[in-house]
């Protein structure tokens, strides 16, 4: 009876030493892999047996979602995606190889950035129109219709008769939601198809200062205050330019009468795409292709402006801001 006990006792610790990790955790992990895999443009530059092998050794003991976190970003890391992100409990881990150019990024708009997401409007030289898009993520229905509109509403107020054209400035804008910021200005563009392309988003138009989303819920202006297609606008660019600031700077390109001014932007031009994983504050944006414009060309890494201005920012003194004052005699040209 001792002999078989102690027999019995071991072979217990044996198997609760080797168990396996429970289904939810693995079926996760499956998951994660099967949306890099499946749906990131990088796909195919990376070996997915090899790292599906891996991430099962590396989760074998793994409980929770949050301890299978290591070897996710590990799985993430071999896509080389720059814009795309990883969030388990809440935690958002981006491939650490890449980061912004804070060399580029000189100390005035450091400060500038620093005083958060906010719109700023003015009138330069007397009949210029200002005004500063920020980064804006909110993807609701009405926080996407209350920022366009609130963008309208800050032009209009910077707007007269008397105006010869618009400076809009993108140099702060880190990214976020395109369309939110097109409808807010959407009578500087008109009724068209912007050039920018995502493939997920599927086809959409600016049309009667609003844009329909696939059917999910329309951005639309509730007022506006004139048509300004045929004013000449410039565009200020800079190394804080992101993502959706990005393709909001080559939206302006379709425009006739229309440059873009500063320095090449920050280079997140890839279209991202978020899928949700199990579980709470769990998921994963991928990057699933790169901006394409109205001639095909496709943009890898970042927007050149037309016009280059290096340095010479002073956000918060417009008159004595380098970037501003070329953007007033280009626009005095037209």
């Amino acid at each position: 009876m001792k002999k078989f006990l102690l027999v019995s006792l071991a072979a217990f610790f044996c198997f609760a030493g080797k168990a396996q990790r429970p289904d939810s955790v693995q079926r996760f992990v499956d998951s994660a892999i099967n949306i890099m895999q499946q749906h990131s443009m990088f796909s195919s530059n990376v070996n997915w047996k090899t790292v599906r092998d891996s991430v099962h050794h590396l989760t074998k003991e793994a409980k929770t979602y949050a301890e299978t976190a290591t070897a996710l970003h590990y799985a993430f890391n071999k896509l080389g995606d720059k814009h795309g992100y990883l969030v388990i409990d809440g935690k958002a881990y981006r491939n650490t190889t890449f980061g912004s150019a804070p060399s580029r990024i000189n100390e005035n708009m450091k400060v500038a950035a620093s005083k958060g997401a906010r719109i700023y409007k003015d009138i330069v030289d007397g009949d210029i129109a200002y005004l500063s898009i920020p980064f804006f993520n909110n993807q609701t229905k009405a926080g996407t219709n209350a920022f366009a509109q609130q963008l309208q509403d800050s032009l209009c107020s910077v707007v007269s008769p008397k105006t010869k054209g618009i400076i809009i400035d993108l140099r702060l804008n880190a990214g976020g939601f395109t369309q939110a910021m097109i409808v807010g200005v959407s009578n500087v563009f008109g009724n068209q198809t912007p050039p920018v392309q995502k493939s997920y988003v599927g086809d959409w138009k600016i049309e009667n200062y609003g844009i329909d989303l696939n059917d999910t819920f329309r951005i639309q202006l509730q007022k506006t205050c004139g048509e300004y297609t045929k004013l000449p606008v410039a565009v200020l660019i800079g190394p804080q330019t992101a993502s959706a600031g990005e393709y909001l700077a080559l939206g302006f390109t379709t425009r006739s009468r229309t440059i873009l001014i500063g320095e090449k932007t920050a280079g997140y031009t890839s279209g991202n795409n978020g899928f949700l994983l199990p579980g709470k504050s769990n998921g994963i944006v991928v990057a699933e292709d790169y901006a394409t414009d109205k001639n095909g060309k496709v943009y890898t890494d970042g927007v050149e402006p037309e016009l280059a201005v290096f340095g010479g920012d002073d956000f918060f003194n417009r008159p004595n801001d380098k970037k501003i004052r070329t953007a007033v005699k280009w626009l005095r040209r037209q």
